[in-house]
């Protein structure tokens, strides 16, 4: 996945969890993101999303 294929409200798994996007830094490559099950905001360098396109939170199910 590139730095462009991101976008806000897009479901990224990372080295921290899993979350929605929330807002991208484009010129410190940087990734916010919050937490769906607190709702709790966190950021990630781009280096540590994780790709997986069945990225889910707990209460989902893979396809």
């Amino acid at each position: 996945m590139e730095f462009n294929d991101i976008h806000i409200g897009m479901k990224c798994g990372s080295k921290k969890g899993s979350g929605t996007v929330t807002w991208i830094d484009g010129s410190t490559r940087t990734i916010y993101m919050a937490n769906t099950d607190d709702n709790n905001s966190f950021e990630v360098p781009y280096d540590e999303i994780i790709y997986d396109p069945q990225a889910h939170n707990r209460e989902d199910t893979y396809y």
